[in-house]
């Protein structure tokens, strides 16, 4: 069916259109469920996600130089074993929990040469650009389920290196 203008085509202007008149509760039933599909569909991909970010320092050495730093927890390590990483020991230099919001991105400064730029890409997949001394060092773009990591890394001074690991926590 051709929908053509008032006034024209074989229905004689405006008044034909009485025809494609619907009863009053189903015509109040077609545009509830079309709104509560819009809504619906709006709030599901505007949801926000709780992130946490890791920098992390990977060497051979069997302590830190320094103190403050502490030893992964078992589960960032064991992930990181799994990498074709040359190191046995890794240390957590910082940590910084964060909301990435539903649109737009995120910045996170985890230590005074390292920052993180987080942006959504949809419900399941975010991109992080690494920034080292005020400059992009590295980019990834990847998906991010609940309980999953995206790790990152660079060359570091002494065979050593620095990692960047994020974890959605919500």
């Amino acid at each position: 069916m051709a929908f053509l203008p008032c006034g024209a085509g074989e229905l004689g202007g405006c008044g034909g259109h009485d025809r494609l008149k619907m009863k009053p509760k189903l015509a109040f039933a077609i545009r509830a469920a079309i709104l509560g599909c819009l809504f619906l569909g709006t709030a599901a991909v505007a949801a926000d996600s709780k992130l946490e970010a890791q920098l992390v320092w990977g060497t051979n050495d069997k302590d830190s130089p320094n103190p403050n730093h502490k030893p992964v927890d078992a589960k960032v390590r064991e992930r990181l074993q799994q990498l074709p990483l040359k190191f046995t020991n890794y240390f957590l230099v910082n940590q910084k929990t964060f909301t990435l919001p539903a649109t737009g991105s995120q910045r996170v400064q985890l230590s005074h040469k390292c920052d993180i730029e987080v942006k959504k890409q949809n419900e399941d997949e975010i991109e992080v650009s690494v920034i080292g001394k005020g400059a992009q060092v590295v980019k990834r773009r990847q998906p991010l389920p609940k309980g999953e990591m995206l790790v990152v890394g660079g060359n570091a001074p002494n065979s050593t290196a620095w990692l960047v690991i994020v974890k959605k926590l919500e």
